[in-house]
């Protein structure tokens, strides 16, 4: 029997510990961002159909089999959302891991577009100061928190995204977001175009005969315009209105310009970016204020004023993200409020 020394480990070795500075360099954010970059690589390559280069290289057989392999593999940040239906995917923003934000049924042509743009996005989280003024960032930090047993930051409850400042993970590709379905700026815009579009039809069907009228337009009464003389259908008083009631009005319109005026209307309503309103522009503030002071919550019928705004001595708060009052609960089985969670 040789008495060589056999390496038990096969001559292989760990890689040398960092020194306290050269760790700092590898933090945990950094783990996870190179992760991050990782995935989303690999799930661009996926989406493009792109094998590794040492693939590339080889046998047709084993160029075969490893295609076989690549198309069974599931995508880090995006799946199709029917196997046999691959016009829309859902693209998936993960950290850690984990999901933190995702948008579903996106076109295939604009699946790339988020995919780009997130990785564009990782690279430019910083591990060693990551900005905790961006919402997203922050639940990246705390989901890294969380595994690394270190502090997380809890945001207050004005956190906002910054139109200026913070860039959307998904590069502005948009598709269906369920995370934003309790929106009620979303709902009260979403009423207040279908009233725009009423009124449209409505003055165009102004002459038109009553019997020949559609239903809607002989029983309903426009919310955007009226006649400025009970007798005339020459000129009209046109209304920006929003749930809650008239906000601007314009008066004695002759019938075209009014029905330009609502036309105008309409495409303002429809430029609003319901998950991110600019709320720099003044009228848009106006409308996101109504909305929220509107919806503002009661006590409800257990009359618990935990349930009040902050500012009226209660606990709950509006979410400037998901565009709703974000509001705690009551828990039966211990008699305790439980508080709302911040930053939703």
């Amino acid at each position: 029997m040789s008495s060589k020394n056999l390496d038990p480990f096969g001559g292989i070795k760990g890689d040398k510990k960092f020194t306290e500075e050269s760790a700092k360099k590898l933090s945990p954010m950094e783990v996870d961002k190179q992760q991050a970059l990782a995935d989303i690589q690999s799930s661009i390559d996926l989406w493009d159909g792109k094998m590794p280069p040492e693939i590339e290289r080889a046998s047709l057989l084993e160029r075969f089999r490893a295609k076989t392999k690549l198309l069974g593999k599931e995508p880090p940040n995006w799946s199709y959302i029917k196997l046999n239906d691959k016009s829309f995917a859902d693209v998936h923003f993960k950290w850690s891991g984990k999901k933190i934000a995702s948008i579903y049924k996106v076109p295939k042509r604009e699946v790339r577009v988020a995919l780009v743009g997130m990785q564009s996005f990782y690279k430019k989280i910083n591990p060693l100061d990551p900005d905790l003024t961006h919402p997203d960032i922050i639940k990246c930090f705390n989901e890294t928190a969380q595994n690394y047993n270190f502090e997380p930051f809890i945001p207050g409850s004005d956190l906002t995204y910054d139109r200026n400042k913070h860039l959307d993970p998904f590069a502005g590709v948009r598709g269906e977001n369920p995370g934003l379905k309790h929106n009620v700026f979303k709902k009260d815009l979403t009423i207040a175009l279908e009233e725009v579009i009423f009124s449209i039809e409505f003055l165009n069907q102004i002459e038109v005969p009553s019997y020949r009228k559609e239903y809607t337009v002989k029983k309903s009464n426009p919310k955007n315009l009226q006649q400025t003389y009970k007798t005339s259908i020459s000129h009209f008083d046109v209304f920006l209105w929003w749930p809650g009631g008239v906000v601007d009005k314009i008066e004695n319109v002759p019938q075209k310009r009014a029905l330009m005026a609502l036309g105008a209307m309409r495409k303002f309503f429809e430029d609003i970016d319901e998950d991110h309103p600019d709320l720099e522009n003044e009228k848009i503030f106006e409308l996101y204020e109504i909305t929220k002071n509107r919806t503002r919550p009661k006590k409800g019928k257990n009359n618990l004023i935990e349930l009040l705004p902050e500012d009226e001595g209660g606990m709950s708060y509006w979410s400037n993200l998901t565009h709703r009052w974000i509001k705690g609960s009551f828990d039966k089985k211990s008699s305790l409020f439980i508080p709302p969670a911040k930053g939703k």
